[in-house]
């Protein structure tokens, strides 16, 4: 028998900007980064071009490194690719 007067004070209010909204299933693994993500669109913070200027400073600071940094170089170029990839899989 439905409730036609429902009490909905104790519910939380969702926490979208655009509305209405769709449940999904995702699997455990990427669950929150796709949920990082979808909160940044809903936001209107996401800016790709910041997230790929990012990466290539990175890769110019990489550059200005001397050679015998033992390894600095190789790790500041493994976070700017590990960047990339993650914007290329979006």
């Amino acid at each position: 028998m439905p409730n036609y007067n429902p009490n909905t004070e104790g519910l939380s209010q969702p926490k979208w900007v655009n509305k209405p909204v769709k449940v999904y299933r995702l699997p455990e693994a990427i669950a929150p980064k796709v949920l990082e993500y979808a909160h940044k669109l809903d936001n209107g913070s996401y800016d790709r071009q910041a997230e790929l200027d990012t990466a290539i400073d990175t890769l110019t600071q990489a550059l200005t490194l001397p050679a015998n940094t033992g390894g600095a170089i190789k790790k500041e170029i493994r976070k700017a690719l590990d960047k990339l990839v993650e914007l290329n899989s979006l």
